[in-house]
């Protein structure tokens, strides 16, 4: 749970913008009667296809007398959705169970979703559906099972692509894709794949480069709408992969530490010469103490809970950093951290993808943002754990 962000709104009405600029509330003239502390304040988002802060808008239970509207910008998560198509939003019950508003707006260009309230509680955007997993690391000639995923469950109509109330939705066990609605797989890239149902096996070959990657595609049909669902898998050797605006990969030894006095892990290059960028990458433990998860970029503040990258070049005179600003605030990254700990002939490691969206290139002496850059990379590093 982090800090609340407060603003007084009166019976003019208002906008407040929470601190990391994701979420925004406007407030129409007449909603409110008197001046009004609004608060918004980031939760541990708890439905089970939750992505990005929950948050607890304020004076929880709020009733407007018009409909206030909540913009959740979502440009930060886009590349763990494997469809525009599929965030939702959702308010959470007394009870705990969430519940999809329905009457959302999904801007897909701008990435927006917008949705109108007559009152507060605690909001999040949960993944309607997802092929799983999303992104994944595996060495070449192992496989991989994929599953096409809904978190939206069956009601009168199941027309669970247009947005609508639905109960529970987020919550549970999630459920495999009916046959009904899936029109075809397909693999763009190297390897095999072999299909049943809402179901697949991913096959990589016995050898391919280190930084090769496979997009496997799900389409659905949902009563007439097409929606493709996307998982990319990369082929991984041990190292530290990196690609930088596009350009050619690079691969460079490294390592992985845990670090129990703050309850973080940490993964390097092993800078040897000084022709090596200095590369490092941080985040926390999560809920067994283990590496494992999805992170998304957070540098705001010093925390053990944030999630870090750092890329010196070479002469250590620029680097690459997960913030970007963008002329009038500065905002964590957009992207993922994907990690799994793994053990192989009897050696320990971790395996993973990261993207950066809008990584800052910062001249070191001067602090100064030259540009941003997407970062795109792969690991397989032997760890101390």
């Amino acid at each position: 749970m982090g800090e609340q962000y407060t603003e007084v709104i009166g019976t003019a009405g208002g906008t407040i913008v929470s601190e990391d600029g994701l979420l925004e509330i406007e407030i129409p003239a007449g909603a409110l009667t008197a001046d009004t502390e609004i608060g918004i304040q980031p939760l541990t988002h708890t439905a089970t296809s939750a992505f990005g802060n929950g948050y607890r808008l304020t004076p929880h239970g709020t009733i407007f007398k018009k409909k206030a509207t909540v913009r959740f910008h979502y440009w930060k998560y886009k590349d763990q959705l494997g469809s525009v198509l599929a965030p939702e939003v959702a308010f959470q019950k007394e009870t705990g169970e969430w519940v999809c508003t329905g009457g959302v707006t999904n801007d897909t260009t701008r990435k927006i979703l917008s949705v109108k309230t007559d009152h507060f509680s605690d909001w999040g955007l949960i993944a309607s559906m997802e092929l799983s997993p999303f992104s994944k690391t595996i060495g070449a000639g192992k496989s991989v099972t994929l599953q096409g995923l809904r978190y939206v469950f069956p009601v009168k109509g199941d027309d669970w692509v247009v947005p609508q109330a639905h109960p529970n939705a987020g919550s549970g066990e999630p459920m495999k894709i009916e046959d009904r609605f899936i029109v075809r797989w397909r693999l763009d890239g190297p390897g095999k794949l072999e299909t049943r149902g809402a179901e697949a096996t991913y096959t990589a070959p016995a050898s391919a480069p280190a930084h090769a990657t496979a997009t496997i595609s799900l389409e659905l049909n949902v009563h007439g709408s097409q929606v493709l669902l996307i998982s990319r898998i990369r082929i991984v050797t041990e190292g530290i992969h990196i690609s930088i605006d596009g350009g050619e990969w690079q691969t460079w030894p490294g390592w992985a530490v845990a670090m129990p006095e703050t309850h973080q892990f940490s993964m390097s290059t092993l800078r040897t010469s000084d022709d090596i960028p200095q590369i490092v990458c941080m985040w926390a433990q999560n809920d067994k103490a283990a590496a494992s998860g999805v992170f998304s970029w957070s540098m705001h503040s010093v925390d053990i809970t944030d999630v870090t990258f750092e890329y010196d070049e070479p002469d250590l005179q620029r680097m690459y950093i997960s913030i970007f600003d963008d002329g009038v605030r500065t905002y964590d990254s957009g992207g993922f951290l994907a990690v799994e700990e793994i053990t192989e002939n009897g050696i320990k490691y971790i395996s993973g993808t990261f993207t950066i969206d809008k990584a800052g290139l910062l001249e070191r002496a001067t602090g100064q943002q030259l540009k941003t850059a997407n970062i795109k990379g792969s690991f397989k590093l032997r760890r101390d754990w």
